[in-house]
C-alpha cells in the first residue's frame, strides 16, 4: 500500500507527487485535446490527423511545463529543472549524443531492410520549397512531441515512481504502459508494440544514467524525423508528406513493420537491444554533480552508495 504521509524533512511522500501527477496529466491532455479540435486553422499540406496532432503538441508542452512547475514548487521545493531539462554543463552533448544515436539507430533498420530488398529509397518528387516548409514544420512538431512524451513518461510521474518502488519496476511499468499508449496508431501489431515497450526501456535507461532528458529526447526526435521526413517511411502508423525521399516497402510485415514502418519490423529489435545495452554500460554517460543536486536533491548521496548502472555515477575530473 503506497505512504502518503510527509517525510522527514516535511516534504510530501513521492506517492503523493505521483497520483497527483497522474491525475494532472489527463487533465491537461484533454484540456490540450479539446483546445486543439477546437482550433480550426488547418494547412493544404498538411494532412487533417497531423494537423491536430500538432496543435495538440503545441498546446500540450507549455500546460505540461506549467503543471510541472507547481508540483516541483509546492510538493517538493525544487525548481523546475529538476524534471530533467536543466541547462547543466553538459545539456549540450546529452543532446548532441542523442541526436546522433537516433539517427544511427534508424539509419541501421533502413539500412538493413534496404540490403534485404524489402525497402527502396528515391528523391521524393514536389517543389524544394514545399519540401523545405514541411520539413522545418514537422522539426517543429516532432520536436514538441517528442519533450511531450519524455515529459508524461520519463518525467515527473515516473522519477516519483522510481523513489516508491524502485528503478526496475518503475521502468518495467511506464515502459509497458508506453507501449500500450501506441495501441491506437494505425496499422500497429504485436511486434511494433512489444518494440515501442523495448524503446521505453531505453530511453528510461537514458534518463536514469543522467537524470535529465536531454539524452532520451534527441533519441526520440532524431528518431521521428529521420525516419519520417528523411526516409519517408511512416512513424508509428502515420505517413508524413512532402519528405527528401520516398520508401517503397514490399515484404511481410514482420520484416519490415508494413504500413506501420520498421517499428513494427523484427529488424528493429535487434537494433534497439544493441542501443539498449550501449547506454547501460558506457562511461560516456553518466549524471553530473549538477543533476545529482538538482535531480536527487537530499537523497543524492543515498542513491550514490547504490550505484543503479554499471560505472554509474560522475567519473574522475569530470565535473
Amino acid at each position: 500500500m503506497l505512504e502518503m504521509r510527509s517525510s522527514e524533512d516535511g516534504r510530501p511522500r513521492p506517492a503523493v507527487g505521483l497520483l497527483v501527477s497522474v491525475a494532472g496529466i489527463l487533465i491537461v491532455a484533454a484540456i490540450a485535446g479539446i483546445a486543439a479540435i477546437s482550433l480550426s486553422v488547418t494547412f493544404r499540406w498538411l494532412p487533417g490527423r497531423l494537423a491536430l496532432l500538432a496543435w495538440f503538441s503545441l498546446l500540450m508542452l507549455p500546460l505540461l511545463l506549467g503543471f510541472y512547475k507547481v508540483l516541483t514548487h509546492f510538493l517538493d521545493g525544487r525548481p523546475l529543472g529538476s524534471v530533467g531539462f536543466a541547462f547543466h554543463p553538459r545539456w549540450k552533448n546529452e543532446l548532441a549524443t542523442g541526436l546522433i544515436a537516433g539517427t544511427v539507430m534508424i539509419l541501421a533498420v533502413a539500412g538493413a531492410e534496404s540490403l534485404l530488398g524489402v525497402a527502396r529509397f528515391s528523391p521524393a518528387p514536389g517543389p524544394a520549397g514545399r519540401t523545405i516548409l514541411a520539413g522545418m514544420w514537422l522539426f517543429l512538431m516532432l520536436m514538441v512531441a517528442a519533450a511531450d512524451e519524455e515529459l508524461v513518461f520519463r518525467g515527473y510521474p515516473f522519477q516519483r515512481l522510481v523513489e516508491v518502488a524502485g528503478p526496475l519496476l518503475a521502468v518495467l511499468a511506464v515502459s509497458a504502459l508506453f507501449g500500450a499508449a501506441h495501441l491506437r496508431n494505425p496499422f500497429q501489431n504485436w511486434i511494433s508494440t512489444l518494440n515501442t515497450a523495448l524503446v521505453g526501456v531505453l530511453l528510461a535507461i537514458c534518463y536514469l544514467r543522467t537524470r535529465a532528458l536531454w539524452l532520451p529526447l534527441g533519441i526520440h526526435f532524431a528518431w521521428n524525423f529521420v525516419q519520417g521526413y528523411v526516409l519517408g517511411m511512416p512513424v508509428s502508423g502515420v505517413a508524413f508528406p512532402h519528405g527528401i525521399l520516398q520508401a517503397k516497402i514490399s515484404g511481410p510485415f514482420w520484416l519490415t513493420g508494413g504500413a506501420y514502418g520498421p517499428e513494427g519490423s523484427i529488424l528493429c529489435l535487434g537494433v534497439i537491444a544493441a542501443g539498449t545495452v550501449y547506454f547501460f554500460v558506457s562511461r560516456r554517460i553518466y549524471t553530473t554533480s549538477e543533476m545529482q543536486n538538482l535531480g536527487l536533491g537530499r537523497r543524492r548521496e543515498e542513491a550514490a552508495a547504490v550505484p543503479l548502472f554499471p560505472h554509474d555515477g560522475v567519473p574522475t575530473g569530470k565535473r
